[in-house]
């Protein structure tokens, strides 16, 4: 089978493998398309995600946690009723034994497996094993694109648990690439208004209008903390989601908050900005709660539930396509937001 291998930052090569088989408990998936994720850029740009390098996977590395496949065999143990079934993936494999798992806090297993994390390898190829309890069936109404998206949805659906957003409430979504486009979405179906979205090219900002956001703003051009003064009357939001993972949103957070607020940080920062910085002052004197969002926990099938009941439009998110082929060139897209790139797949089969 061919995988796409990042040797170093910045550089990817195709390279051929053995084809693996699916161990007791496992599944082999045919992957058929993969999404490039914020994390993934980080990997690709930096070489590292936070404070793990890719060097951890010893020169072989293979990105990729977003995917979606059919499933090409079964192992010992599993259903066999699986065969041949379209499947979206949950790329979290925790142990389920330790504090953290037994208490609920899946995504925080110290010994959790996840796909794309150095040292292990992702989805990036066409093939890869999976225990059978990360796959849920895809309704025939689901597009493969939706299948992806299903994983930026959960980390929404995720912060939307951790934070106890309630209906009502009135929120600023910092960031509209896919995770802030998916928390926009959710947002306004649950009933929150998305008072206003942020983001630096206008083509996410319309599809965050689309997705329900009643207000946008380019970051780039326009002042954020002034604009939703001037839209709340001074009073701000009840919740701020940063989704951006820039040192400018961050410090933006304090002030969009309104006193008893609650911040969610879902973005991810660059390694050499790898620090939540926002004024003292301002989140003491309005009593915020901070979140530190890690991840989705147990969210795959509730998503898939609320996708289908609610007719999420899921694939509008997916902008551009490539073929494993060509996955340099898509990574170099991605990463260098060019024609007006928001979600990008690649496929590998």
């Amino acid at each position: 089978m061919r995988q796409a291998v990042l040797e170093k930052a910045g550089r990817f090569r195709l390279a051929e493998a053995p084809r693996p088989a699916a161990a007791p408990g496992q599944v082999l998936l045919r992957v058929k398309a993969v999404g490039i994720c914020g994390s993934d850029l980080h990997l690709f740009r930096e070489g590292r995600i936070g404070d793990v390098p890719i060097e951890r996977a010893e020169g072989r590395f293979i990105p990729g946690h977003e995917c979606m496949g059919v499933v090409e065999e079964c192992g010992p143990g599993v259903d066999r009723g699986l065969a041949g079934a379209r499947v979206a993936v949950d790329p979290m494999a925790h142990c389920g034994r330790c504090e953290l798992c037994l208490k609920g806090h899946q995504n925080l297993c110290p010994d959790v497996i996840f796909l794309g994390h150095p040292p292990v390898p992702g989805c990036l190829q066409e093939f890869v094993t999976l225990r059978a309890d990360q796959v849920a069936p895809l309704p025939a109404e689901l597009s493969d694109d939706a299948g992806v998206i299903l994983e930026p949805l959960g980390v929404a659906l995720h912060a939307i648990r951790v934070g106890g957003l309630r209906p009502g409430a009135t929120a600023a979504v910092l960031g509209s690439g896919p995770i802030g486009l998916c928390c926009t979405l959710l947002l306004s179906r649950m009933g929150i208004s998305v008072v206003l979205a942020t983001d630096l090219l206008d083509a996410r900002l319309g599809l965050a209008r689309e997705l329900g956001a009643r207000e946008t703003l380019n970051a780039s051009r326009d002042d954020a903390v002034a604009a939703l003064r001037r839209l709340t009357s001074g009073r701000g939001v009840d919740y701020v989601l940063e989704c951006a993972g820039a040192p400018e949103a961050l410090a933006q957070t304090a002030e969009l908050a309104c006193v008893g607020g609650r911040v969610l940080v879902l973005g991810i920062p660059a390694a050499d900005e790898d620090r939540v910085l926002f004024k003292h002052s301002s989140a003491r004197r309005k009593g915020l709660s901070v979140f530190m969002i890690r991840r989705s926990n147990r969210t795959l099938s509730e998503c898939i539930r609320w996708a289908m009941a609610d007719r999420l439009p899921l694939d509008r998110l997916v902008s551009h396509h490539w073929p494993l082929d060509r996955v340099q060139e898509a990574f170099d897209a991605v990463a260098g937001r060019t024609g007006g790139v928001v979600k990008g797949i690649v496929n590998p089969g």
